[in-house]
């Protein structure tokens, strides 16, 4: 008889439990999805056509997994997991075998999970995350209080300066005679 051995396979030692935020789950598939966006120019009366690069496009993470227990923690394990994912804001991914090992930073796009009652105490999950990425190009949020500062600056460059140039009084000249009109009691309509 021969005496079977365990085989040492190297992904084991680096595979890890997968969670959102602070709620696991087991996964069966995950997906990781990316490329390049582009635009495809093809010209009338040309053979050749041209894709133009326009930069990486954000990663997709499509994952099926399930939440099962032994110890009557399912349902605590599954309504923590539901509120990760309906939190607002970004939240870190981990995968049990990701990319170079990292996590990665996403939103959540969609999710759903399935019970049935032949399968008690447990659920499939189907969850689509997309990269987070930088949000360098969010210098400020644009809240209504950072609208009306804006429109104030704008506002008072356009009509309030002290020594206006010649050439800022004539780009300044029609903004000017639409505020004067708008508060001159006179234009103002009667409203019911």
């Amino acid at each position: 008889m021969v005496a079977i051995r365990d085989v040492h396979n190297p992904w084991r030692d680096r595979f890890q439990r997968a969670r959102f935020r602070s709620a696991i789950f087991y996964v069966d598939t995950d997906v990781r999805g990316g490329g390049r966006r582009t635009a495809l120019h093809e010209y009338p009366k040309r053979n050749t056509p041209y894709a133009e690069d326009m930069g990486r496009a954000a990663n997709k993470f499509v994952v099926q997994g399930f939440l099962i227990t032994r110890d009557g923690t399912y349902l605590q394990l599954k309504d923590e997991l539901i509120e990760a994912l309906e939190q607002d804001g970004p939240g870190m991914l981990r995968l049990p075998l990701p990319y170079m090992m990292r996590d990665v930073e996403v939103m959540v796009q969609q999710y759903s999970i399935t019970e049935s009652r032949e399968r008690g105490g447990m659920c499939m999950l189907d969850m689509t995350f997309v990269e987070y990425g930088s949000p360098v190009y969010r210098a400020t949020v644009s809240t209504s209080g950072e609208i009306g500062k804006s429109a104030s600056n704008v506002e008072s460059n356009v009509i309030g300066q002290q020594q206006p140039t010649a050439e800022t009084s004539d780009q300044a000249a029609p903004y000017a005679k639409v505020y004067d009109s708008a508060n001159t009691p006179n234009n103002v309509p009667n409203l019911p």
